[in-house]
């Protein structure tokens, strides 16, 4: 026995153990020596991928394209908007058609003859342009324009329509009349229709 091996010996130290972890270690490059325990603060890097053969590849970084985003945010209202300005324009021209029919409605200094009161019926009868079911098939038909028939899109045209409604109701200066409250009624219904068929295509008012 060599001085080395047994100053090893003294110390408690195997030499023959001492030479197999040596071999061990060596044998796997990269490998820690037996026993280590890396601290808590220990930096492993980003996560990565290991095949055997290839060498390792870093996770993929995704970054968000928010020029791209607000884009396509501010397409969605405009259109949105447009369909609220749209119901509130029929709204509005709806009840000036009644207002006119049933001499409630004023057109400033125009003095209101029987012949346009007559017209104005005419168009709010059933059948007529802004008729209760003409009004409300305009604007479903619009909505299902609008999101391409995607029921996930429902909830956003309901809210367009009551904000076209309550802004309706702010330019005639008062309560909307009845038929006004029946047209609303009936896209809610049309609304209700599609959301329970998961199609557009279920919407009695544009199947006529």
């Amino acid at each position: 026995m060599d001085i080395a091996s047994a100053t090893q010996l003294l110390n408690g130290v195997n030499p023959n153990q001492q030479q197999n972890n040596n071999q061990a270690s060596s044998a796997i490059p990269g490998t820690p020596p037996a026993g280590a325990v890396p601290t808590a603060d220990t930096d492993f890097g980003p996560a990565a991928t290991y095949v055997q053969g290839q060498q390792a590849q870093t996770a993929e970084t995704f970054t968000i394209d928010r020029e791209r985003v607000t884009s396509l945010w501010n397409q969605h209202q405009e259109r949105v908007d447009s369909f609220r300005r749209m119901v509130e324009t029929l709204l509005g021209q709806q009840a000036e058609r009644q207002g006119l029919a049933q001499g409630t409605w004023n057109i400033g200094d125009i003095e209101v003859t029987d012949e346009m009161r007559a017209e104005a019926q005419s168009m709010i009868d059933e059948g007529g342009y802004f008729s209760v079911e003409e009004t409300a098939a305009r604007m479903l038909d619009f909505a299902v324009a609008l999101t391409g028939g995607d029921p996930a899109r429902i909830e956003v045209m309901r809210d367009a329509v009551q904000r076209g409604f309550a802004q309706a109701e702010r330019m005639f200066g008062s309560e909307l009349p009845e038929i006004s409250h029946q047209t609303l009624e009936a896209v809610m219904n049309g609304f209700d229709e599609w959301a329970a068929a998961g199609s557009a295509s279920a919407i009695t008012l544009l199947d006529r």
